[in-house]
Parts: structure tokens; C-alpha cells; sequence
């Protein structure tokens, strides 16, 4: 995963409270393949001490997605927000949907939030992609059409082979 602006050095972050602004841009982070990200702004929230170190950060994002009936692209809107706490000294790490906790392993001297920025990302995204034209100004889908093309047969319309071969049998 390419992430070199949302790795960190942890010399150049300032004790106390500091902030940084990056933008992500298209192809910066790997998604699946009927998910694209076109572009992301990214501000994060550093407070660092002693001890620990505390990453909080909000991401707006562009993604372009796959309809699900449709199979057409369209550009949908992401926003999330996230906070990782990371120590320098053994602690169990655990992680949520909202939060995690890591270590900062001892021979590294860079943190990277990359992974948890592409997580929020995807966790953000609607279980049913639907392609904005679907839906109804409420943002419900809208039933969706059967079409038919040509002539229409019903089930009294189709008569089974067999039937004719005893009607001749008269």
C-alpha cells in the first residue's frame, strides 16, 4: 500500500498538540476493484507526550463506485473520523469501528495511519450501491422496472406439444 504522506516520523511530530492537513490523491490507496478513490482531504490531530502518542483524524472523500442494478459508475461522498492511540511500551492491542490502540514498534521510527484511513473509507460506504438516478428525491431506491421487448407470452398463451398430438388423436 503506497501511504508515504500518511506516514509519520516521530521526531518531526511536536510535543504537545499539533495539526497537519494532507490530501490524498487518486491511487494513493488500494481499494477493491468496483471501488476507486478519486481524492481525499484528510486533517489530523496530533497529541503527543511522553508516553504516548494520540492520532484523531477526519477524512471527506470521493469514491467512485459501481451500481449495483445499473452497473454504471458514480462519484459518492465519504466522510469519517477516527482515533488511534499509540504507545511506545507493550499493550494489548484491540481495535473498533471507532478507535485502536497499537505499539509502535520499538526499531521503527515512523507511525502510519494509511491502513486506518482506507478502513474508515470502506467502512463508510453503503451496503447497497445504488446509482443516484435509482433513487427517489427522498434517497430511497425506487422500485425497480421489469421491461419486456417483442411480443409477450403469458403461461395461456404457451400450450404444451403434447396437448395438441391428443387434440388430433379425436
Amino acid at each position: 500500500m503506497k501511504t508515504s504522506n500518511l506516514t509519520f516520523n516521530l521526531q518531526e511530530i511536536p510535543e504537545g498538540k499539533s495539526n497537519r492537513s494532507i490530501t490524498v490523491s487518486k491511487g494513493e490507496l488500494e481499494f477493491d476493484d468496483d471501488v476507486s478513490l478519486l481524492g481525499a482531504d484528510v486533517e489530523i490531530r496530533f497529541y503527543k507526550t511522553d508516553h504516548f502518542i494520540q492520532v484523531k483524524f477526519d477524512v471527506i472523500s470521493q469514491v467512485q463506485l459501481v451500481c449495483d442494478r445499473s452497473l454504471k459508475k458514480f462519484t459518492h461522498s465519504v466522510e469519517g473520523s477516527y482515533s488511534i492511540l499509540f504507545e511506545p511500551n507493550p499493550v494489548e492491542e484491540y481495535e473498533t469501528d471507532k478507535e485502536a490502540v497499537r505499539q509502535i514498534p520499538s526499531d521503527e521510527l515512523t507511525v502510519s495511519i494509511g491502513k486506518e484511513v482506507r478502513d474508515t473509507i470502506m467502512l463508510r460506504l453503503p451496503v447497497r450501491r445504488i446509482h443516484p438516478d435509482f433513487l427517489d428525491d427522498d434517497g430511497i431506491p425506487t422500485e425497480f422496472e421489469t421491461k419486456t421487448f417483442g411480443t409477450s407470452q403469458t403461461d395461456e398463451d404457451i400450450i404444451d406439444p403434447r396437448w395438441e398430438a391428443l387434440k388430433k388423436l379425436k
